[in-house]
């Protein structure tokens, strides 16, 4: 099957939104109340810059009106120095994810160029309007990357209507941000290091499992573990499970010496 071909007047250049229009390979556009109730949805992901790039941390549970899936991925790597996540309805939120990485990997092919950090947050807008406000599967997304004009790690967060905000500290999605934030308030400093910055991004995911009931927080039974991933200079890279575990291990025993009580500093 060869390229849809399009009128001098229609056509829709290096956007791939405009593109996907176009062909009639967007999101579809749902009848309201189609699926809702039926999809299980994706919770927090937290995301926090340090000194050399961005750490985003996220529960891996969806859930319904039960635990619906204790193991999805709600990070990738929309390419080499960029990282979406998602929160809200699961399944549009990974179709939203593979739209993404086609829309950056578009404009590439189609210019020559590479889109830059904001440019690609940017890109991602007219999407996330257009799903949201046709449909009742809602996603809410996090960008994170590595911005290499400006040599810095840069996070991207969105209303339910597509704007675009960057945050200059941290960001988090999903049902347990409000306890989740309550720890980054705390521990957030400008000059955290990436070691840091891991830390304080599980520590935060941890008071998020601890008290949001649809927050996965770490699974020592069946070894199951926040998905921990690092953008910076060098690129996307996710942190190993056996890693992740040994960090959220610690923060275990530490609230089992005090019976659960974190104590008077934040640990």
């Amino acid at each position: 099957m060869g390229l849809p071909l399009f009128s001098a007047t229609q056509d829709p250049g290096p956007s791939f939104y405009q593109f996907s229009q176009a062909a009639g390979v967007a999101f579809p556009v749902d009848v309201a109340g189609a699926g809702e109730g039926l999809s299980a949805h994706a919770t927090t992901v937290i995301a926090v810059r340090f000194v050399g790039g961005v750490v985003m941390v996220g529960d891996r549970q969806a859930t319904g009106s039960y635990i619906a899936s204790r193991d999805v991925r709600k990070i990738e790597a929309a390419d080499q120095y960029t990282a979406i996540a998602i929160s809200g309805t699961a399944a549009r939120g990974m179709e939203f994810i593979r739209m993404a990485q086609l829309s950056f990997e578009h404009y590439e092919k189609m210019t020559n160029s590479t889109l830059s950090l904001e440019g690609k947050a940017n890109y991602l807008s007219p999407i996330i309007q257009r799903n949201n406000l046709t449909s009742p599967l809602i996603v809410i997304p996090l960008l994170a990357g590595w911005d290499s004009s400006h040599q810095m790690g840069r996070i991207f967060e969105y209303d339910g209507a597509g704007g675009a905000y960057e945050r200059h500290d941290f960001a988090t999605i999903g049902s347990g941000s409000p306890f989740a934030e309550s720890a980054l308030r705390l521990g957030f400093r400008a000059d955290l290091d990436m070691e840091a910055a891991l830390e304080l991004g599980a520590l935060a995911l941890y008071e998020a499992g601890d008290n949001d009931p649809s927050t996965g927080g770490p699974d020592f039974v069946r070894g199951l573990f926040p998905m921990m991933v690092v953008i910076d200079a060098g690129g996307y890279r996710e942190i190993t499970n056996d890693e992740v575990g040994e960090r959220f291990r610690a923060i275990s025993e530490r609230r089992t010496s005090t019976g659960g009580v974190p104590g008077g500093t934040l640990r």
